[in-house]
């Protein structure tokens, strides 16, 4: 699967069987868009944890203690 990490944007093997045709759609996606792109062999795009940035982000951050 590859899938769009700022839109619901994703392509697979089952919307489409050929690897290159996703590839060149990923592509496109990113070219109009700009979005970044990330695959994945999974059937559904990962999906961040609907928390606060700063909470996320301060959970990935070593503390300093």
């Amino acid at each position: 699967m590859k899938y769009c990490l700022h839109c619901d944007w994703h392509t697979s093997a089952t919307d489409e069987p050929s690897a290159r045709t996703r590839s060149r759609a990923a592509i496109d996606h990113h070219v109009e868009t700009g979005h970044t792109i990330d695959s994945s062999d999974g059937v559904v795009p990962p999906r961040l944890p609907d928390v606060p940035t700063e909470i996320f982000v301060d959970d990935l951050i070593p503390s300093s203690d």
